[in-house]
């Protein structure tokens, strides 16, 4: 039988092998059927009776919803300078430029479908606030956000304006351009604010002005030019088309580019007429290009039109803006037929409203901007600017951006769904009552100038039709988002049981899972729970797969808990009582297929941004006592997600004070005209699906808590380890560590030395040397050549024939074990050295480990190993850890009386100990840590001594690398498991209880688990990352950061110990302290690799053999080490 088939864990036979993978098949095949079983069930949606709604009343008004937060994004690069196509330079095809308002929803709709087809975006951000150069800028996260995404990076000019409250501050405007001092603060608040952002410059929109204010007009646009243009950005100005009493050259010549504002030949204060009548735009075009330089003028061109209220005699009683999907919803709900009128070429009709009063409604569409857009290309301005985004008719997309002449009406004739939301009814109960459809519009045009000049909207396009229920006079329903959560939901439940008050819950598929004890207890005490999603996603910029699923597995795990199902769903991130895109309302189509009924609501306190409890009573009731236009009934709050002890504080008084102004407190249920049955009816699926579904549930839950607390775990015993050893290397060092005296270097014992080789050809020489430099003079060398096939016993012969301190044995290869027993069995001397071939002695170092044996009770001593070969990061590394963790554990052990490893590179034996032991084991791969447990097992003491060093070679690979530490690995389980009966032994206390089980704890089972510990960060990151860029701008980072910070603790003090090894090693390598931290990340996860692959080959029983490794001869030893006695 060879050495290897006696080792631990062989198994010959090959029986363990095939029964690991029989019962590894089995756990694979049930996890596959337990995971493929649950996902087939999460496929389909559960089925859900119809609800008994009741039809709404009929209203006609819209809504737009606020804007919501988001991040910053990134910077903007420079306004873009399409290619030259023509010898004087002219540009191939116009800008596109796109004019974009943060308050209106329809407006971040178009940017988010349209960004990627513009050039400039010209956000109005910026206005003044005052006559001295103050700025306001609007805080729109989620615009910029949309902007910084975009891929093709457009520059972002923002609009600098003087409006507030609706209305242009003329006054104000003319102060400031008077005002040199307000001017150069302007523009310097300007200036910054741009270099902060990255802006491509700005476009100024001043109106209402004065004479004088227009006069100063031109000089301030100097100024600020002459400011922005050494940054490379651009200074834009806006103007009326007509022009009139406008400086237009003088404002030209004095920016960068002139904006003109072609729109608004009628408008809401006039009397009705064509919004930018064709005859009128071409006339007012051929004058201004007839002074202007077309290279340097954009033309702004309109996108909405005006509806007028007329009195009963015909003329206007009121006006109002109104964009395309306005125009075309009054149209189709009043029937109105839209014609163009001949001479504008602008659509046009009228219809008569609810109350009896008449409307004209003239509007800009598509076909109108291809008319402008026909006779203006020959002039070839620089761009086309659309007044402005989420009013136009989309059609207008496929005309903006194309080259000059090639503008195409090829297709007009389809029009796109209708872009807005329609909302009948009153309440927050909604329901989806029709879809969108295309429109369809014929189009004639005049054969002698290729215009339209008739236009038929044949079949008008629709949008979303959403019915609203629930308004219910006296009635008031509170809601809580994102529970259930074990602090703040059981308090909340308390509140409402004490106070006998009803309440909606709209739950979290994982908190859900991880309290389902909450979520009973909420039904069984007579509340409503609805669905809030599985993840939290903003439901609007969540692909709508994930979206049924997100649903499907809410609504799953409810069904598990209670036997009852869900009919109420709430999106994340609502808002209110309505979603107001076609983009927001989509993924409610599929969770109305699966027959729930959406939830918004009306009356929202914030209280997620944490307002005192007060504050949150205030804004509760203020909206119920002042409903405006929009009452609201249902009432927002959170039971998790935060910190919620404000929103619990605040409800008991809330809930008297509601029923104090004469409310009843009711479900969302009852506020839909439902019972509790049927808002949660009985699930109708079977036990066998219910049962699928819990232990699938069940399998994902116990695997996320065991990977949270094996995360948890690992960090906190790798804190704790790390200290301990720590503390106990500063003992070490500074209070147990009392040296022996120095013995006679001269006159002491004989001291065998004994060098194990097998093809050392290369380093050999060196390492025998090095020994016959030793200060300790009465010794003998033993060269134990095991079977070399190369030069290994010549190059001895030839260096050392003569020096009869040297002894060359040779034998045939049978493993380091029995070569160096071989040389036991002839060595003379009374202590004996073991070394590797490949490591070279100071010459001090013999002594310093003889020194010891002055104490009978020692049995051996551990030296301190270095790296001699720090060429790559491979070698440092290696170094590294030398210093920072074997050392450093060495140390820490030492303090303890317990080291566990005499390293095979630098250590000393009492030979009778040896001989006691029967010499080095042939069992294990690690036969020196073996020996060293063994003799300490036997009652012997092994010392440390760090200042006996040892300069050993390295591998210089990753290969050679792994191939090294797998025999490590290897070895030392096959160590702790030898001797696994000396666990928790009192013989040998301080090796049972603490050397031995750190081994198995830290070497090998977490080491084992350390992969899915950094699986869980990266998982972490994943998610968070994920989660930023699917949902920027309600993406919160909370949950990432707390396990990263946990991480980060754990790598701080991994680090700080790594600086303790090193500030205690006398001669640490300081040039390659700043490989510490990279060490992390990289070489830890290759140590993880092997200790893995050393548990599967030893469940396995496989032969594993010693694996040499390659020598190159690149160790040397430090300068510093170079001491003679």
């Amino acid at each position: 039988m060879t050495p290897e088939d006696r080792h631990i864990f062989h198994d010959p036979t090959g029986k363990r092998e095939r029964r690991a993978k029989l019962a590894l098949g089995v756990v694979i095949s049930a996890v596959a059927a337990i995971v493929a079983g649950f996902a087939a069930t999460l496929a389909f949606a559960p089925h859900l009776p119809d609800a008994p709604l009741k039809d709404p009343h009929i209203l006609t008004s819209l809504h737009q919803e606020n804007a919501h937060k988001a991040k910053l994004g990134k910077s903007w690069r420079r306004v873009p300078r399409p290619k030259s196509g023509a010898a004087n330079g002219a540009a191939v095809r116009p800008l596109s430029v796109g004019f974009y308002v943060a308050w209106d929803e329809d407006s971040r709709e178009s940017l988010r479908r349209n960004i990627d087809k513009l050039d400039v975006v010209s956000p109005q951000w910026v206005a003044i606030s005052g006559a001295k150069g103050d700025i306001s800028v609007v805080d729109d996260p989620e615009g910029t956000v949309r902007i910084a995404a975009a891929p093709n990076h457009p520059a972002v000019l923002p609009l600098v304006h003087n409006s507030a409250n609706a209305a242009f501050n003329g006054p104000l405007a003319d102060a400031l351009l008077a005002d040199p001092a307000a001017r150069a603060k302007l523009i310097g608040n300007l200036a910054v604010l741009a270099a902060q952002r990255g802006y491509g410059g700005y476009v100024f929109d001043f109106e209402a002005l004065s004479a004088k204010g227009l006069a100063a007009y031109p000089k301030f646009l100097d100024e600020a030019r002459a400011a922005l243009k050494g940054a490379g950005r651009e200074v834009w100005v806006t103007a009326p088309f007509d022009g009139e009493g406008w400086p237009l050259d003088r404002l030209q010549k004095a920016s960068d580019t002139l904006v003109l504002m072609a729109y608004d030949q009628h408008y809401a204060l006039g009397d009705p007429g064509p919004n930018t009548g064709q005859d009128w735009y071409e006339t007012e075009l051929e004058k201004r290009f007839a002074h202007l330089d077309p290279n340097h003028t954009v033309l702004a061109l309109g996108a909405y039109g005006y509806d007028w209220t007329l009195n009963k005699d015909g003329s206007r009683a009121s006006g109002s803006p109104a964009t395309f999907h306005e125009a075309m919803r009054n149209a189709q709900d009043a029937g109105a037929t839209i014609r163009m009128d001949d001479d504008a070429l602008n659509p046009t009709y009228t219809y008569t409203d609810d109350a009896g009063d008449d409307h004209v409604v003239w509007f800009l569409d598509a076909v109108t901007l291809f008319n402008e857009v026909k006779v203006s290309d020959p002039w070839k301005p620089r761009g086309y600017g659309l007044w402005r985004m989420g009013m136009e008719d989309p059609g207008v997309w496929s005309l903006l951006g194309k080259p000059y002449g090639q503008a195409s009406a090829g297709g007009l004739t389809t029009l796109a769904n209708g872009q807005g939301v329609d909302f009948d009814g009153g309440g927050e109960v909604l329901r989806i009552a029709q879809l969108p459809t295309p429109g369809k519009r014929g189009l004639e045009f005049d054969p002698d100038t290729g215009l339209i000049s008739g236009e038929t909207y044949d079949v008008i396009p629709s949008s979303y039709v959403i019915e609203r229920y629930g308004q219910k006079k006296g009635l008031v329903a509170l809601t809580f988002d994102d529970g259930p959560d074990g602090r703040w939901t059981p308090r909340i439940l308390d509140v409402l049981k004490q106070k006998n008050a009803p309440a909606t819950f709209f739950v979290i598929g994982q908190n859900m899972q991880r309290r389902p004890d909450l979520v009973e207890r909420e039904v069984a005490e007579g509340h409503d729970v609805g669905g809030h999603s599985w993840t939290h996603p903003n439901i609007a910029e969540t692909p709508l797969p994930q979206v049924q699923v997100e649903l499907n597995a809410t609504q799953r795990l409810f069904e598990v808990l209670t036997g009852r199902s869900m009919r109420l769903f709430r999106p994340p991130f609502f808002g209110d009582a309505e979603p107001s895109t076609p983009h927001e309302v989509a993924p409610l189509v599929i969770a109305q297929t699966l027959g729930y009924m959406t939830v918004g609501l009306r009356i929202d306190p914030d209280d997620w941004q944490k307002p005192s409890s007060q504050q949150i009573i205030d804004r509760v009731l203020d909206r119920l006592d002042n409903p405006g236009n929009n009452p609201g009934q249902v009432v927002l709050l959170h039971d998790a997600g935060g910190d919620r002890s404000r929103t619990v504080a605040a409800l008991p008084e809330l809930i008297d004070q509601i029923r104090a102004r004469g409310y009843r407190l009711v479900t969302v249920g009852e506020l839909a005209g439902m019972t509790s049955q049927q808002v949660m009816p009985p699930t109708s699926r079977t036990a066998l699906d219910l049962a699928v579904d819990r232990v699938g549930f069940d399998f994902f839950r116990w695997t996320q808590t065991a990977m949270t607390w094996l995360f948890v775990t690992a960090i906190f015993l790798g804190v704790a380890r790390l200290v301990f050893l720590a503390s106990l290397a500063l003992v070490h060092r500074f209070w147990t560590h009392e040296e022996p005296a120095d013995l006679d270097s001269d006159n002491g014992p004989l001291v065998s030395v004994l060098i194990p080789c097998f093809n050392e050809e290369k380093v050999i020489a060196a390492s025998v040397a090095r020994i016959l430099e030793s200060d300790w003079k009465n010794l003998e060398v033993l060269v134990l050549d095991d079977g070399s096939k190369d030069r290994t016993a010549q190059e001895v012969r030839d260096h050392f024939a003569n020096d009869p301190r040297v002894t060359l044995l040779s034998f045939e290869n049978g493993g380091k074990a029995r070569a160096v027993n071989r040389g036991l069995a002839v060595a003379k001397g009374e202590f004996v050295v073991a070394l590797d071939a490949d490591t070279l002695f100071p010459p001090e170092t013999i002594g310093r480990l003889a020194r010891w044996f002055q104490d009978p009770d020692i049995g051996a001593v551990a030296g301190n190993a270095i790296v001699g070969n720090r060429l790559n990061i491979v070698t440092r590394w290696q170094a590294l850890e030398y210093v920072t963790a074997q050392n450093l554990e060495r140390r820490a052990l030492s303090a303890l009386g317990a080291v566990t490893v005499v390293p095979g590179a630098v250590g000393a034996w009492r030979k009778s100990v040896l001989d006691a032991l029967g010499g080095y084991p042939a069992d294990t791969l690690a036969e020196d840590q073996d020996l060293t447990i063994a003799c300490q097992r036997a009652g012997w003491k092994v010392a440390f001594d760090p200042e006996a060093r040892a300069y050993t070679e390295a591998p210089d690979t990753v290969g050679g690398l792994l191939k090294q530490r797998f025999r490590w690995s290897f070895g030392t389980l096959q160590c702790v498991w030898k001797h696994r009966k000396a666990m928790f032994s009192r013989k040998a206390p301080v090796l049972g209880f603490v050397a031995l089980p750190q081994i198995w704890l830290f070497q090998i089972l977490l080491a084992v688990a350390a992969p899915l510990v950094d699986l869980a960060v990266i998982w972490s990151l994943v998610a968070g990352l994920y989660g930023a860029v699917a949902h920027p701008v309600e993406w919160r980072p909370d949950d990432m950061l707390l396990g990263l910070a946990y991480w980060a603790v754990f790598i701080a003090v991994d680090l700080s110990a790594g600086a303790l090894g090193m500030a205690l090693e006398k001669r640490a390598p300081w040039a390659d302290l700043p490989f510490l931290p990279v060490q992390r990340f990289g070489y830890r996860q290759l140590m993880y690799y092997v200790v893995v692959k050393s548990v599967v080959m030893a469940i396995r029983g496989g032969r594993v053999g010693w694996g040499k490794l390659e020598r190159r001869a690149t160790a040397s030893v430090s300068p510093r080490s170079e001491r003679k006695g």
